[in-house]
């Protein structure tokens, strides 16, 4: 050894080492081999660790789920929402020669707040009639009316409630937001039962109209003054027109100025209808 130089040193030097590890490693494992099971896991708990402190913590992955909702679903749960905010409105037979006692099916309405408020095709309501809804045990309740102005296209009528057991009403929510051409829809109508059929917004007709404080100064306003759609049914007068949201966007109507039967009044006409009735009974308290 006296006769090697430096650089050779150095080489035997990483050999006896090398040689040194691989005896020590054999040497550990069969000892590891022979050890009781509870110190080799004493072992390993202090490999992991050190593995986990010279590694750090793993950053943890975010996962997003994307749930996609189908235009079938949108359309059972706006049905299932407001299966309780349609009803079937009767009236008084007013022809003499029958009996004076049978209920003529006028048609649909929307409950349109919980204290019991329908709105209709103003069409169907006539003054002097007396109107009534089922319950779904085949039972009447009054109905009287709040508002049916000729001139307007929607009328409020009110459920008779007890005064003392007031019912909380299922009202329908209805849409702010003006429908667009394509836009999907869904109509319930039935005269005994609900039925469905869906379509879409094929037309939209407006009317430019006074502001609503008659100030001759405001420029007028342009509103949709009828719905009509591609949805295929025999419609029924008062039937509720829905968005895939299930907000009321319309009311089935009867047009004395158009031939076509599948015209449907905004939803706006309602609210306009509501607030009118709203402003009038404070100006009287």
């Amino acid at each position: 050894m006296e006769n090697l130089n430096k650089q050779q040193l150095i080489l035997l030097a990483l050999l006896v080492s090398f040689v040194t590890s691989i005896a020590t490693g054999i040497v550990t494992v069969a000892l590891m081999n022979q050890a009781p099971v509870g110190v080799v896991q004493t072992i390993n708990k202090v490999v992991e660790r050190t593995i986990e402190t010279v590694s750090g913590p793993t950053k943890e992955t975010e996962v997003k789920e994307t749930i996609v909702v189908s235009v079938d679903d949108q359309v059972v749960g706006a049905v299932e929402k407001n299966k309780n905010s349609v009803v079937r409105i009767y009236r008084t037979n007013t022809d003499l020669s029958a009996d004076s006692n049978s209920m003529v099916f006028v048609g649909l309405g929307a409950v349109v707040s919980t204290d019991g408020i329908v709105a209709t095709d103003n069409n169907l309501i006539s003054d002097g009639g007396k109107y009534f809804i089922t319950t779904p045990d085949n039972k009447l309740i009054d109905l009287s009316i709040l508002r049916a102005v000729n001139s307007e296209q929607i009328a409020l009528l009110k459920i008779k409630n007890d005064d003392k057991n007031p019912v909380k009403y299922s009202a329908v929510s209805i849409s702010k937001n003006d429908l667009k051409l394509g836009q999907s829809v869904i109509y319930i109508g039935g005269e005994t039962k609900d039925s469905v059929s869906t379509g879409i917004v094929s037309s939209l007709s407006t009317k430019d109209v006074k502001p609503s404080d008659n100030s001759t100064s405001t420029p007028l306003v342009t509103k949709i003054y009828s719905i009509e759609t591609s949805v295929p049914s025999s419609f029924i007068s008062g039937g509720l027109l829905l968005n895939l949201s299930g907000e009321l966007v319309g009311i089935k109507a009867i047009y004395i100025d158009s031939s076509k039967t599948n015209l449907f009044t905004p939803s706006s006409n309602i609210q306009d209808t509501l607030s009118v009735l709203t402003n009038s009974q404070k100006n009287a308290q």
